[in-house]
């Protein structure tokens, strides 16, 4: 079992989401803590050039994050709408 971790700029982002993509976050974490890499339950791909980073989309946003096999720990970097910046 892993531990989610947000990042403190994840954690702004987290609480300035709407209600319906805030529920659907919680929901994403809550499969991360048993899957780290929930492939078949969502849109991912590993971040190129970033080791174990990988991005889930989920509508227009999107969730970055990085795992950390030996801590077992999930660390959520960004939770943002899609834009030309996201993944700068």
């Amino acid at each position: 079992m892993f531990v989610v971790r947000l990042s403190n700029k994840a954690e702004k982002q987290f609480k300035q989401l709407e209600d319906k993509l805030h529920t659907k976050i919680i929901e994403l974490f809550k499969t991360l803590e048993n899957n780290p890499v929930p492939k078949e339950q969502y849109d991912l791909l590993k971040v190129g050039g970033e080791p174990d980073t990988y991005r889930i989309r989920l509508s227009s946003h999107r969730t970055v994050y990085r795992i950390f096999w030996q801590e077992k720990v999930i660390r959520i970097a960004k939770i943002e709408r899609r834009t030309e910046t996201t993944y700068k």
